[in-house]
């Protein structure tokens, strides 16, 4: 496919640590080495800062802002960090409206899940998943999942039915009930159905640095500090495809499935994602030239081709499709 580097953004000092997209796809989410999370226009040009920067969220945290995660109806922002915390932001108002202390480590990463967005979901360096009820206002989890044997890198919400989209590489597409499936340095990935308190573990023999979810909930794809990304079948554990061609060795990589489940990609430590057909498991785009560092965290667009890649060197770079 034909991705071109349209637009950079810049507005972080320091790493830039992870880009996400709200769910409609307007606007776009980043955090970084310097504690802050930015709300932005991609689309809307700006002379300084490559696009237009709307907000700036900053203040709680006193050490890196990890990643960042972003409600349904697009008013909350979940971020977490190196200060073992997570904050959950009024996006219009830019206020704090929960504190969410109980790791004793860094976090890692956040998923809001349940009815409603009601629940975030938080893993950390501490082997732990915590869950939070945002609708209660206590200050304690709502549940501690401690099956993990290292650091917990990566959480992705399983859809509890099937969508429709493309046929995997098997042919199969059916989607399990909802649950969270989470990546560790531990070498597996874990899908739990916290309902019925059951546990599949995937074992896969490398740390796991991130997992991502197809889009029609029948797959996921595990980034491996191997320098390589792995298709698996999400009821089953079944790997279906292995991608390689990209630098994965040190950092905390991340992987994502396009809009249409036709691509994966994955970051890069030498500043160059890499797009792969998601069947063939061949090189489709080669994002290059846009960065200057490693290239950790990718957000693709919900409905077209458009991807965000962000960077140590303190950007984020836009690619889309050329007219």
């Amino acid at each position: 496919m034909d991705l071109a580097h349209t637009r950079t953004l810049r507005g972080h000092v320091g790493a830039v640590l992870c880009a996400r997209y709200t769910k409609d796809g307007t606007y776009a989410v980043t955090c970084g080495a310097d504690r802050s999370v930015k709300l932005w226009n991609p689309k809307r040009e700006a002379p300084t800062t490559g696009a237009l920067l709307i907000k700036t969220y900053e203040g709680p945290h006193s050490k890196e802002v990890s990643s960042v995660a972003v409600a349904d109806d697009s008013a909350r922002i979940a971020s977490v960090g190196g200060d073992a915390t997570a904050f959950v932001w009024d996006v219009a108002t830019g206020a704090v409206a929960r504190r969410l202390e109980g790791h004793t480590s860094r976090v890692n990463c956040a998923a809001f899940c349940g009815p409603g967005h009601c629940v975030l979901a938080t893993g950390s360096y501490d082997q732990t998943v915590k869950l939070w009820d945002l609708r209660s206002q206590s200050r304690r989890a709502l549940q501690t999942v401690e099956d993990f044997k290292d650091s917990v890198t990566a959480i992705a919400v399983a859809a509890r039915k099937d969508a429709a989209g493309p046929k995997r590489p098997n042919g199969r597409g059916a989607a399990p009930e909802r649950g969270l499936v989470a990546a560790s340095v531990d070498g597996t990935v874990r899908t739990f159905d916290l309902r019925k308190g059951r546990v599949h573990e995937d074992a896969l023999g490398v740390p796991v640095t991130s997992v991502a979810l197809s889009r029609d909930g029948a797959c996921v794809a595990a980034s491996c500090l191997d320098s390589s990304a792995r298709l698996l079948e999400l009821d089953s554990g079944a790997q279906l495809n292995l991608y390689t061609g990209h630098a994965h060795c040190k950092y905390a990589l991340e992987c994502t499935f396009s809009h249409n489940d036709a691509h994966l990609a994955s970051g890069s430590e030498d500043g160059a994602p890499k797009v792969w057909r998601l069947v063939e498991a061949t090189v489709a785009a080669d994002l290059a030239g846009a960065h200057k560092a490693a290239a950790t965290s990718l957000a693709w667009h919900p409905r077209q081709a458009d991807v965000l890649v962000a960077s140590h060197d303190g950007t984020v770079s836009l690619w889309e499709k050329p007219p």
